[in-house]
């Protein structure tokens, strides 16, 4: 199941990276949309794999460099957060490295099967709650969604790693990475396609 899994996420945002780099090539700036969803392409490939993996006393793979691309891709997007917020200067500082905080702690979590994981889980939890705090704190009235994005996104994630093998192992890895599957879709392509939406309809032409 999780070879289909990663399989599946691999057409997907291997459509995506596509999508996004057609529509925004045109365009000024970074294509940030066309980055998140390649690196995520890429990180599935590594995970289909399976070469890089560290398995659990109980027989369940922990797929480890999810959390270094996602030190990437997350603050791309982070970076698109604040944009859409209005975050600036040392504000905008402070939360790219809260987001390599969070995901690199992660990533140290997620590949030490010792008690020594609940030290980096508790740090990115930290580091979590602290950049939560800090984007919600941005009130503009054109990204109101972004908030919700945030709390339906972003914050499932520890939740799973919480439920997860890399944590207390309630939930296997195959249905772990489907969650993992939903979400990447919600935050990586969903979040890209409304963010461009909003935009268009806030700056038009």
């Amino acid at each position: 199941m999780l070879k289909l899994t990663f399989l599946l996420c691999m057409m997907i945002f291997a459509i995506s990276s596509m999508y996004f780099y057609f529509t925004g090539k045109n365009k000024n700036g970074l294509n940030s949309a066309f980055l998140v969803s390649f690196v995520t392409l890429i990180s599935y490939v590594l995970m289909w794999q399976g070469k890089i993996v560290t398995v659990t006393e109980a027989g369940q793979p922990i797929f480890w460099t999810r959390w270094l691309f996602y030190t990437f891709s997350c603050t791309l997007l982070m970076v698109e957060i604040a944009h859409s917020k209005g975050i600036q200067g040392g504000d905008l500082v402070q939360l790219l490295y809260l987001t390599a905080i969070v995901m690199f702690t992660g990533f140290l979590a997620a590949r030490d099967l010792t008690v020594t994981r609940w030290v980096h889980f508790v740090i990115s939890s930290v580091a979590y709650v602290l950049l939560v705090i800090k984007v919600l704190s941005a009130k503009t009235a054109a990204s109101q969604w972004v908030n919700s994005y945030v709390f339906f996104g972003w914050t499932v994630f520890p939740i799973v790693f919480f439920l997860a093998p890399t944590g207390l192992g309630l939930i296997g890895a195959a249905v772990a990475n489907l969650i993992y599957l939903v979400l990447d879709i919600y935050t990586k392509i969903v979040f890209s396609i409304q963010l461009a939406r909003t935009s268009a309809s806030t700056f038009p032409g």
